[in-house]
C-alpha cells in the first residue's frame, strides 16, 4: 500500500479523529469508514492496504475512541449529527460510506441524512451489520455483566485475548464499549434508502448471521449481498476478500463525473 499523504486530523476540538490512510487520485472512489462497537479508525488499516492504490480511504475515531477525546456517544443519530457538523463537506460529497457492525448502522443513518439534504453518497457498504429489526434474535450485549461481556468480546475477536488476564485494561475501555452497544441496540430504521448498496458478511458470523444479512434488501432495494470466510471480525481477519468484493462492486457502478475535491 502507498501511504503517501497519510495524516490524522483532530476535529471538533479533538473529539473526532479523521485518519487518512491514502489520498485518492483523479476521480477514483473515496471511502469513509466507520468502526464497530469499541473500535477505532485503525481497525480499517488492513482493508485500506488491500484496496486499489488509486482510491482514497479515510476512517473515523468516534469521541472517546482511538486518539479522539471526549465522552462516547450513545445514539447513532447523535453520531451522525456530530460527524456531519464537523467533517469537511467536500469529503462527504459523493463519498462511499462503509461501516462495520455498529459502523454500518451509522453509515446507513448518515447516508439517509445526506440523501435528505440533497447530497447522497455515491454508495453504501454494510459490513457485518445486523439489520435492526433482528435485535430480539440475539442476546443483548447490554444484559451481560462485565465478566461475560469481556469474554464474549474476546471470543468474537473484538478485543485482545490478554485482556482476560488484565481486566483493568477492559475496565478502562468498558464505558466506551457499553455506550457503543447502547447506540447499536437502540437504533431503528424508519425509511428505506434508494442507494447502491453492498452488504458483506462472514459465513461464520454469530453477531450477524448470514440469513439475517440477506434481509438488508428490505431497507436498500437492490442491495447486493456477498459473503466471505470468517467470523464477525472478518473485516480485519479476511481483509483481502472484503476488499475484492468492494472493488468489484464499485467498479461495476457508474462513476460520478465530479471535480476532485480538496480532500482527495
Amino acid at each position: 500500500m502507498n501511504d503517501q499523504g497519510a495524516r490524522y486530523e483532530r476535529l471538533a476540538g479533538g473529539r473526532i479523529g479523521l485518519r487518512q490512510f491514502r489520498k485518492a487520485t483523479s476521480a477514483a472512489p473515496r471511502l469513509l469508514c466507520l468502526p464497530f462497537a469499541g473500535g477505532q479508525s485503525l481497525a480499517f488499516r488492513q482493508l485500506a492496504r488491500n484496496l486499489p492504490e488509486t482510491w482514497g480511504v479515510w476512517a473515523i475515531d468516534p469521541p472517546g475512541h482511538g486518539w479522539a477525546a471526549g465522552e462516547p456517544l450513545e445514539r447513532v443519530d447523535t453520531m451522525v449529527e456530530q460527524y456531519l457538523t464537523h467533517l469537511p463537506f467536500d469529503l462527504t460529497e459523493g463519498v462511499v460510506l462503509l461501516g462495520h457492525s455498529l459502523g454500518g448502522c451509522v453509515a446507513f443513518a448518515m447516508a439517509r441524512r445526506l440523501s435528505d439534504m440533497g447530497h447522497p453518497p455515491w454508495a453504501l457498504v454494510l459490513s457485518g451489520t445486523r439489520p435492526p429489526h433482528r435485535k430480539r434474535d440475539y442476546e443483548s450485549f447490554l444484559s451481560m455483566d462485565d465478566h461475560a461481556l469481556l469474554h464474549t468480546l474476546i471470543n468474537l475477536g473484538g478485543v485482545p485475548t490478554q485482556w482476560a488476564e488484565e481486566p483493568e485494561i477492559f475496565n478502562h475501555f468498558k464505558d466506551a464499549i457499553r455506550a457503543d452497544f447502547r447506540a447499536f441496540e437502540s437504533y431503528a430504521i424508519v425509511r428505506p434508502l434508494d442507494l447502491p448498496a453492498l452488504a458483506c458478511g462472514g459465513m461464520q458470523d454469530v453477531v450477524c448471521r448470514p440469513e439475517h444479512l440477506m434481509e438488508w434488501t428490505r431497507y436498500c432495494p437492490g442491495c447486493q449481498v456477498e459473503f466471505v470466510a470468517g467470523d464477525h471480525m472478518f473485516i480485519q481477519n479476511n481483509a483481502a476478500s472484503v476488499a475484492e468484493r468492494i472493488t468489484k462492486f464499485l467498479d461495476d457502478l457508474q462513476r460520478p463525473q465530479q471535480a476532485t475535491p480538496s480532500w482527495s
